[in-house]
């Protein structure tokens, strides 16, 4: 199981081709980098909205 595993993860098990491997690695990759930077726009503005200094806990009206 783990050879089928790791044969699939390096492409020897799937059959690509030499020059289909690395492109492969880096579209991975750019999804990575791109989950990272969208969970980080968000967390930032979850923090900002948390964290927003102009509204008041209790209001007098």
């Amino acid at each position: 199981m783990w050879e089928f595993l790791t044969g699939f993860f390096f492409a020897r098990a799937t059959g690509l081709s030499r020059y289909i491997r690395p492109l492969l690695f880096l579209f991975l990759m750019g999804v990575v980098i791109a989950g990272f930077i969208y969970a980080a726009v968000v967390f930032k503005a979850v923090s900002e909205r948390s964290n927003s200094h102009h509204v008041h806990a209790h209001s007098t009206h």
